[in-house]
């Protein structure tokens, strides 16, 4: 079945000029996003802190005695020993933080003890870097990996101790073991285990599969994550820096990942990096001294704090979001809009007194939510902000006990875009009423958020949400006058564009779709209009149910000097393919068009089948232009 659609164009009618920032994603240190995801390290609790196993003494009886006791988790005992061997967390010898984990023979009965960590995948011919900081009385001490076996002596100071090894065989459960026999106490500070192919700490795979996207910019390190992230404890030695519990997502934070370590992820990735500072527990003087560190020259305070950790040149970071979500009580500082104004100008100053050339971005909410906020917010401090930060996520069934059937959600997740464009529409006329000039928006956090939990916030994103992204990316470029960033949540694993396990990267129809906006893209948005039947589509969560939703959703960008128009256009319906005339602009030649597809409207990715939707490349050479059902295209054409 087919229906038909006519598309105008008007190359010559310049709606706006994109900001090179609609392009972007978020990357927060949430789940595993960052450690599990883009990070190397295979250990958990490498730096033993946290808490050990749950014990619960005489409520489980007077003979119960749990083996692991002492153990920071994930890590066992090897060989326990309640009468010989004690286990403790020791929170009065460390080597990073407050806290090592002790292993004290008490009587030598010939056995060897310690502590071991399983689960490590390990796969033959791979080569790995094994660091393992001890101290000890001497005693000889036992490594063992992978086939490998080193024994090192436990020095009376803390020594580090560095390995390289290639694994003999594939195993899903490799084991990391440090034991000793003589009686004593070892210490052991840190450890760590890394495939040696990483690049500064970043798998190869995924920095390769992120470059195949390249989002114009990431933001950083969050989300909740930032309104309790104190940056100078993510820098320097990465052993040394201090593990903590965040507040916001209570899962422990090793600080392996900070600043430094995210600025070369945006270098090897080609992404401009941004920041969001602290405004829950931080200060304006936490602020300025961040954004010393990361511009100032090094001959500053920070900025030659900077250059001691290796990195001579500033980083350059213009653009910057203060504080993020401050309305919600779920946020880590939370306050009042009129509150809120006053820290942001405090934060404000002091910040651009470092760097005037700053960007900088406020706290704001859709329309009129949170008592009046942007109203609030805008009358405060409008002249001193550069754009307006607007979150938005769709359906919202993630709190249900039982997920909708993913079958029920096609059509609630093709007409959300629609929702968000008139979210837009209200928020930006709400702006203009409280802002001369008006305030550019920053949509910075959007995604459809239907089934994710803690602590992983797993999302299974399908072609619905790939028409999802493409109606709503061209929502942002139908207002790129007024809308100057928009950035998809998240990058990696949680509710991510990319799927990440120990040993594969795949990618979400989603991801695929921001591919194409970001590779093929003209410097001016041109008027584009559609004539298109419409379709009903039902309420899911608190998206409620539309009598009319657009079946076809289209913009267009133009590249004058090359002459390229680029077309994105969505099909929404899930069955009929549509039949596309074009007016207003005379092609040169044959055109091309990436089309995003899969062979169902719920076709998505998965790690057995990472290639179940893809990017297929197609010819147009004349006539009506032919979109499948449930298909996201790019036609990019020479003008005559």
């Amino acid at each position: 079945m087919t229906y038909s659609a006519v598309l105008h164009i008007d190359p010559r009618a310049v709606i706006g000029t994109p900001h090179p920032h609609l392009y972007g994603a978020n990357l927060e240190h949430l789940g595993r996003s960052v450690y599990g995801g883009h990070w190397a390290e295979l250990l958990k609790s490498r730096k033993f802190a946290g808490p050990d196993r749950v014990y619960l003494g005489l409520s489980e009886g007077l003979r119960h005695q749990n083996p692991n006791f002492g153990i920071v988790e994930p890590w066992r005992a090897v060989n326990p020993d309640a009468d010989r061997v004690l286990f403790v967390h020791d929170n009065t010898t460390f080597y990073t933080g407050t806290q090592s984990q002790r292993i004290t023979i008490r009587r030598d009965d010939g056995w060897a003890h310690g502590i071991e960590q399983g689960g490590l995948p390990l796969r033959a011919g791979r080569a790995y870097t094994l660091r393992v900081v001890l101290m000890g009385q001497g005693q000889p001490v036992l490594v063992e990996i992978g086939g490998q076996r080193w024994t090192v002596s436990a020095a009376a100071a803390w020594t580090t101790h560095t390995w390289r090894f290639t694994a003999g065989q594939d195993d899903d459960d490799g084991t990391l073991r440090l034991t000793f026999s003589a009686g004593g106490s070892v210490w052991v500070g840190c450890a760590s285990l890394m495939p040696a192919d990483h690049q500064h700490g970043h798998r190869a795979d995924v920095v390769a599969a992120l470059k195949e996207w390249t989002p114009t910019f990431i933001r950083w390190p969050g989300g909740n994550f930032a309104s309790a992230y104190h940056w100078q404890a993510g820098i320097g030695d990465r052993d040394r820096r201090p593990s903590y519990l965040d507040p916001a997502w209570k899962h422990w934070e090793s600080n392996d990942v900070g600043t430094d370590e995210f600025i070369t992820l945006c270098r090897l990735v080609g992404s401009e990096p941004i920041l969001t500072v602290n405004m829950g527990t931080g200060t304006a003087e936490e602020a300025a001294a961040w954004v010393e560190y990361c511009n100032g020259g090094a001959e500053t305070r920070y900025g030659a704090l900077r250059a001691a950790n290796d990195h001579p040149e500033p980083f350059a970071v213009k653009t910057w979001f203060v504080g993020n979500e401050q309305f919600g009580n779920w946020q880590v500082g939370h306050c009042d809009a009129e509150t809120y104004a006053r820290r942001y100008l405090a934060f404000a100053g002091a910040m651009r007194a470092v760097d005037a050339t700053l960007r900088l971005i406020a706290v704001g909410v859709p329309e009129a939510l949170y008592g009046h906020w942007n109203e609030l917010v805008l009358r405060a401090a409008a002249p001193h902000m550069d754009a307006l930060s607007v979150h938005y996520y769709s359906i919202r069934t993630e709190l249900w006990d039982v997920p909708p059937p993913a079958e029920t959600l096609y059509l609630p997740k093709v007409a959300a875009a629609h929702e968000v464009a008139l979210m837009l529409d209200k928020t930006l006329a709400l702006v203009a009423q409280h802002a001369q000039p008006p305030v550019p928006l920053a949509f910075d956090e959007w995604n459809t958020y239907v089934a994710g939990k803690a602590p992983d916030f797993f999302e299974d994103y399908s072609m619905a949400d790939a028409l999802y992204t493409g109606a709503l990316m061209n929502a942002c470029l139908q207002r790129c006058d007024r809308i100057v960033m928009s950035a998809i949540f998240n990058l990696i694993n949680v509710m991510g564009n990319y799927r990440v396990t120990p040993d594969a990267i795949w990618k979400t129809p989603s991801s695929l779709v921001l591919e194409l906006f970001t590779q093929y893209r003209g410097g001016q948005a041109v008027r584009c209009a559609v004539d298109t039947p419409t379709m009903p589509t039902p309420a899911a969560g608190n998206l409620p149910a539309f009598e009319s939703v657009p079946k076809i959703d289209a913009a267009a960008t133009f590249d004058a000097q090359r002459r390229l128009l680029y077309v994105s256009l969505v099909n929404r319906d899930a069955e009929q393919e549509a039949r596309i005339t074009l007016t207003g602009a005379a092609r040169k030649g044959a055109a091309v068009v990436y089309v995003v597809a899969g062979d169902s409207p719920l076709a998505l990715n998965t790690e057995s089948q990472p290639r179940a939707v893809t990017i297929e490349q197609r010819t147009w050479d004349g006539g009506d232009l032919v979109l499948g059902a449930h298909s996201f295209s790019m036609l990019v054409m020479e003008l005559a």
